[in-house]
């Protein structure tokens, strides 16, 4: 009983974990609210079972943390529930993450979980 409660407990920090990193859900208004502004955008389409998204989460999260992707607006794609928008993205994987300079794609890559290369991704959202 205790093994299932402390399972059970653990699974639960996880999530709440899992979801504090997440980021503003993708909605067309917010996508195109950031690029009228010109803003730098970074869409994350991911899954909540993905640990690759996780990972990649992680990263963004210790970016923010450390003040490093300042003014980034970060749209969360739900590769499950969102397939829809993930295909207009042309994104056939979950752990797809796309920049933007507001209406300009900057770059993409699948599955990448290195901070400097995550870091470098998201720098190419600053370029003017």
């Amino acid at each position: 009983m205790f093994i299932k409660t402390l399972t059970a407990s653990a699974f639960s920090v996880l999530a709440l974990a899992a979801s504090a990193l997440a980021n503003e859900p993708f909605t067309p208004e917010a996508f195109a609210e950031a690029q009228a502004a010109n803003s730098p955008i970074l869409v994350e389409i991911a899954a909540d079972w993905c640990p690759t998204c996780r990972r990649q989460a992680e990263v963004i999260s210790t970016l923010q943390d450390a003040g490093e992707i300042d003014g980034l607006v970060i749209l969360r794609v739900d590769y499950d529930d969102q397939r829809d928008i993930a295909r207009q993205f042309r994104a056939t994987r979950q752990s797809t993450l796309i920049t933007f300079r507001g209406e300009t794609e900057t770059a993409r890559a699948v599955g990448i979980t290195s901070q400097n290369d995550i870091a470098a991704l998201i720098a190419t959202a600053y370029a003017e």
